[in-house]
């Protein structure tokens, strides 16, 4: 049988998959899948799981995601990062709304989560409702609608994920990628619901301190331009494309040389 829903994940950081596998397992009852894409192999303790699949690759985290979209066998599809855990209960509170909003291809959740570094009163702290909406974010454009939200975390159907062609390749960092399918999305019509309730906790490493460096430069010196090129103009969806090719992805380097610039010569 296929999964109830599938999770995607970029990962670099195989240590932490384990927490993260129970924290899903602890979230729902639902049958899942977690799509795991990155340089380094599965732990052994998850070797054993047949709802673990993992394909080893080097490049982008965008090019990740959209590699792992097509592996994804649910109908339903969603993501995370390796530094977050899922909250008892969470994913089957938002799957209960998902299926709530009725068969609508173009229905969409999207979630709150708390972040913030270890031990921090951030990490305790939720954003209000205000912070996930893109008008506050830095790709907020005076040409948008003030209530569209951000995908940072998100439930939608299989089928309206392929229609927008996956994520843009073109992006880097997964930020910017799922905001600008959150932009394309809600350019379409879909109809997007804020859960009442978190679903996540993550990390945050300011600046370019952990292994963030990458993350930020990507963000500071490519995506976050990128987005303002393409959508603070009156004109841009006009002069952008709402719908990608699905396989956008293979136009990406296929080592990210931000993070990986050492083994570029060895493939």
């Amino acid at each position: 049988m296929k999964p109830e829903l599938s999770i995607i994940l970029p990962s670099i950081r195989p240590e932490r998959l384990p927490k993260v596998y129970n924290s899903i397992l602890n979230s729902t009852k639902r049958s899942f899948e977690m799509i795991v894409v990155g340089p380094y192999p599965l732990p052994t303790e998850l070797e054993q799981y047949k709802n673990i699949k993992y394909v080893r690759d080097f490049g982008s985290p965008v090019r990740a995601h959209n590699i792992g979209l097509l592996l994804c066998e649910a109908p339903i599809i969603s993501w995370m990062a390796d530094d977050g855990l899922m909250l008892p209960g969470a994913i089957d509170s938002h799957m209960d709304l998902m299926e709530s909003l009725g068969s609508d291809e173009k229905n969409i959740v999207v979630t709150k989560y708390y972040e913030g570094e270890e031990n921090s009163i951030e990490r305790e702290t939720l954003q209000p409702d205000s912070y996930f909406k893109i008008i506050n974010t830095p790709a907020a454009s005076p040409y948008f609608p003030t209530d569209w939200w951000i995908f940072n975390i998100a439930y939608m159907h299989k089928k309206l994920v392929y229609a927008l062609g996956g994520w843009d390749a073109s992006y880097e960092g997964t930020w910017a990628a799922h905001t600008d399918m959150a932009i394309r999305a809600q350019a379409v019509g879909a109809n997007v619901i804020m859960a009442p309730e978190p679903q996540a906790v993550a990390d945050h490493m300011p600046g370019s301190t952990g292994d963030h460096k990458p993350i930020y430069e990507c963000q500071t010196f490519h995506d976050v331009p990128l987005l303002h090129q393409r959508y603070r103009r009156p004109d841009w969806k006009k002069e952008n494309n709402m719908t990608l090719r699905i396989m956008n992805w293979k136009e990406a380097p296929h080592i990210w040389e931000r993070r990986f610039e050492e083994i570029k010569n060895d493939y």
